[in-house]
């Protein structure tokens, strides 16, 4: 199991890719997954599987990143205000893009500045324009060799971008096209969903923002408190492990026969919402949407069913509080069921709600980084409630999608 295997900062265990006979594999998938054979790790067939290790993992990869990072990120917060800069996009893809949108939110309110996310492939066919003069572009991909972020990234800097890649692999080929790097530490994915990935690169983002605000607006914020707490979310990490997942596997258990989920989160926490989701699609397949507040109660009151869950994302000191409340008594007025994070203290959302992790954060921006724990162990658990799916693999253990899974992402795509 991968918590079992020795992990490097930096570095992956292998290039992304199938060697041999591609056919032969893709046929024998279901003995051992192609997804296993391209990132190098070993098969598992039953709980615990690699994600497991690589969720348990995250503790530690936090405070390896901040320490990897110590002088890394204030340095480079120096630099871009040197330069003038006054606002972000972020791009990637898939959870690497929802790392930038979440990450938008601590740009909005501790540094001040305009800040916006965008997928990567949408960014090099659609030429979304961008000023930057004024905007710095973040290029975020784990392995630093996701072909559309590369793509992306070689298009900004051919108009002229300045660009800070946040990666988990040094001297991959985004940093290559970048100004500065952030490489988190983790080490690489056993399994085939990111995890610390997400969780490494969201937290160098909100410090990121949170030394640009230090030094642009010295009295906006507790600074220096607002460090310490980022900086513990390590060990709160570890401390919420083992209860977090014992309490995710007895829900997921009980809603194992779910039609739908719907995931409710506000500012930077639509975001982890759409994160979230984006777990339950990969490691579960239960059809998931991430949305704000606005979003559901203008369009998704007729999904709110007693076979659909909604899961509502609601830190005590959410300025959209209100309206993820009004959510949760949606949920408890229709008789559908729901799963609420909140903070330690909260009493009103969790009044409504059927179940609840408690998370030790108030703070909107730090919780989001302490909320994708149960927002990836549901998921997990929902995989093993169904009993015939393998999280590890996106259902490339099955010849089908083994065939669609090579010819989508070949040898060095990822």
């Amino acid at each position: 199991m991968s918590d079992q295997t020795p992990r490097e900062a930096g570095k992956r265990i292998k290039q992304w890719g199938v060697e041999g006979d591609i056919k032969r594999h893709i046929e024998a998938t279901a003995e051992h997954s192609i997804m296993y054979r391209a990132l190098g790790t070993p098969p598992q067939t039953g709980h615990p599987y690699n994600l497991f290790g690589d969720i348990r993992s995250q503790g530690k990869a936090l405070r390896d990143t901040f320490a990897l990072n110590r002088e890394i990120v204030p340095a480079i917060a120096r630099r871009l205000v040197e330069r003038g800069f006054t606002a972000m996009a972020g791009h990637g893809l898939g959870t690497s893009q929802f790392v930038a949108q979440t990450g938008a939110g601590a740009f909005w309110q501790w540094a001040g500045w305009d800040a916006n996310d965008l997928d990567s492939l949408e960014y090099v066919t659609v030429k979304h324009p961008i000023d930057f003069k004024r905007t710095v572009f973040f290029s975020y991909s784990g392995s630093g060799s996701t072909v559309d972020s590369n793509r992306a990234a070689l298009q900004a800097k051919e108009l002229g971008a300045y660009q800070v890649a946040f990666t988990s692999v040094a001297g991959s080929p985004i940093t290559q096209k970048c100004d500065e790097a952030i490489v988190c530490a983790g080490g690489f994915d056993t399994g085939g969903s990111d995890t610390f990935h997400y969780t490494t690169r969201l937290a160098c983002t909100l410090w990121l923002a949170l030394e640009i605000g230090a030094i642009t607006r010295p009295n906006a914020y507790p600074w220096d408190d607002l460090r310490a707490r980022l900086f513990a979310t390590g060990d709160k990490m570890d401390a919420m492990f083992d209860w977090v997942s014992e309490r995710a596997r007895h829900i997921m258990h009980r809603y194992k026969n779910l039609r739908s989920i719907l995931v409710v989160g506000a500012g930077a926490n639509e975001g982890t919402a759409e994160e979230i989701a984006l777990k339950f699609d990969e490691m579960s397949h239960i059809p998931t949407k991430g949305m704000n507040p606005g979003r559901h109660i203008h369009g998704a009151l007729g999904l709110t069913q007693p076979d659909i869950l909604t899961i509502i994302v609601a830190p005590q000191d959410d300025p959209a509080y209100k309206a993820l409340r009004d959510i949760a008594q949606v949920t408890y007025m229709l008789k559908s069921p729901s799963v609420a994070l909140i903070s330690e203290d909260d009493e009103a959302v969790a009044e409504q709600v059927d179940d609840v992790f408690r998370l030790p954060e108030t703070d909107p921006l730090i919780y989001s980084v302490l909320a994708i724990l149960p927002g990836q162990l549901m998921p997990y658990w929902g995989a093993i409630a169904n009993g015939s799916i393998n999280p590890d693999t996106q259902r490339a253990n099955i010849p089908r999608h083994a065939k669609v899974w090579n010819w989508l992402f070949p040898k060095d795509t990822h």
